[in-house]
């Protein structure tokens, strides 16, 4: 439980963090204070600590991308201790694999945990998934979809359609009419009519690729542009690959401009940090997923709030010396500065939903959850989520965004100085 001490400091950093909000942005203050505030209450009087499970995805491979955004589920319990309310988190190590996953669930059932945040996204977590259904327990995925995996699992992710729509936007709003699709070998085909290719004539040269050798397909891609064949370019493959591609391909441009579309995987610092150790900004990128980017703070917006008291949460924990991250091997300031709105809002959810229960035990808890609506006033960072469908994440809320080398300032450094070297924020495509 937080001491009392901590509680009123809290309250008086998100105080000063307000001021230079307010100050930044307009010339009035944000009227509503109690919105921003980062504690968070529980509703149920029982049980005294709330345990949840966490699967962490894999240090390489399917997923890996995600792995430093998982400490937002870390602020969600930092939140809730702020307000006097002990959440606790037990993590497994997904290795990759569906027999590693599998083994992971089976060790977070085993500790009777209320629910499970299953932070690692790809096919190799069915099973694991299921296993979670076979035991009544409830699974929220921050990263993947939902459906067809199990009835107890749900999605607080852009649903693949809601990403699709967003493509065709994108591709819209730049006037773009032939773009060049590139997909990794484990994505699904476009649906009819979707494919970029439907329009060529026969005999006519490609307009689709993969990822796996960036430079052959950045060529190719800038032999198109230069016969006029090309006009933008879409990538669907995980974030390092997208961005190799796209440093290959700025090499290749120099100063020419050609906008890319990118999948939500590239929002993953791992994308932008790519981008930067190449020394390439990346040039037109838009990419997909909700408004709770760091930006969002700044707007004084009732979204901006939810965001604004989200990352007063972060600056806190990552001040906190008794804060201890995700994993509980280092302090909080080391893993949290980068931590999501996605991860927090999942674990949030499991919480309200042993609330709504009055219990922690699995079944009860699963049974809540898929009922719960929940908005601003949860304490969510992100949009408003209904658990009434396994897409609690609605379509309506994923967004077009853009990318910019500009940074808020409105989280904190990670311990060695360094900042997110991408920051994205809602807006008409360029």
């Amino acid at each position: 439980m937080t001491p009392r001490p901590v509680r009123a400091a809290a309250a008086g950093a998100v105080a000063a963090l307000l001021a230079v909000l307010g100050a930044c942005t307009a010339p009035e203050p944000v009227p509503e204070v109690p919105a921003v505030r980062p504690e968070l209450s529980r509703t149920a009087e029982i049980p005294a600590t709330v345990r949840l499970g966490v699967l962490i995805p894999p240090l390489e491979g399917v997923g890996s991308e995600f792995r430093p955004l998982v400490e937002g589920a870390q602020v969600a319990a930092y939140r809730f201790g702020l307000g006097g309310h002990r959440v606790e988190l037990s993590v497994a190590l997904d290795d990759g694999t569906a027999d590693g996953a599998l083994r992971s669930m089976h060790a977070l059932l085993a500790e009777r945990v209320a629910g499970v945040v299953l932070a690692s996204p790809g096919a190799h977590t069915v099973a694991a998934v299921a296993a979670a259904d076979d035991a009544a327990t409830a699974v929220v995925l921050p990263y993947g979809a939902a459906a067809g995996v199990a009835p107890g699992a749900w999605s607080v992710a852009p649903s693949p359609g809601a990403v699709a729509a967003r493509v065709h936007d994108a591709l819209d709003g730049l006037a773009a009419s032939t773009p060049y699709r590139v997909a990794a070998a484990d994505r699904p085909d476009p649906g009819p009519g979707d494919a970029p290719d439907d329009d060529v004539p026969p005999g006519a040269p490609s307009r689709t690729g993969t990822p796996e050798d960036p430079a052959a397909t950045a060529a190719e891609i800038v032999t198109l542009l230069d016969q006029r064949l090309v006009d933008a370019v879409v990538v669907d493959a995980p974030a390092v690959d997208q961005a190799a591609l796209v440093v290959a391909l700025q090499g290749l441009l120099g100063t020419r401009q050609l906008p890319v579309v990118l999948t939500p995987e590239a929002l993953t610092p791992v994308f932008g940090d790519t981008l930067a150790a190449a020394g390439t900004s990346g040039g037109r990128l838009v990419g997909i997923g909700t408004d709770t980017q760091d930006h969002t703070a700044l707007t004084g917006s009732g979204e901006g709030s939810r965001t604004a008291a989200f990352l007063a949460a972060v600056r806190l924990a990552a001040g906190d010396p008794a804060c201890r991250n995700v994993y509980d091997d280092d302090g909080c300031g080391a893993g949290v500065p980068r931590a999501d709105a996605a991860s927090h809002d999942a674990a949030l959810a499991l919480v309200r939903a042993v609330d709504r229960a009055g219990s922690d035990e699995p079944a009860r808890v699963r049974e809540a959850l898929g009922g719960l609506q929940l908005g601003r006033a949860d304490g969510l960072a992100g949009p408003d989520l209904d658990f009434r469908s396994a897409q609690a994440l609605a379509d309506a809320d994923v967004v077009l965004l853009q990318a910019s080398t500009s940074d808020a300032g409105v989280r904190p450094a990670a311990p060695d100085g360094s900042r997110a070297a991408l920051s994205w924020f809602a807006g008409a495509t360029p």
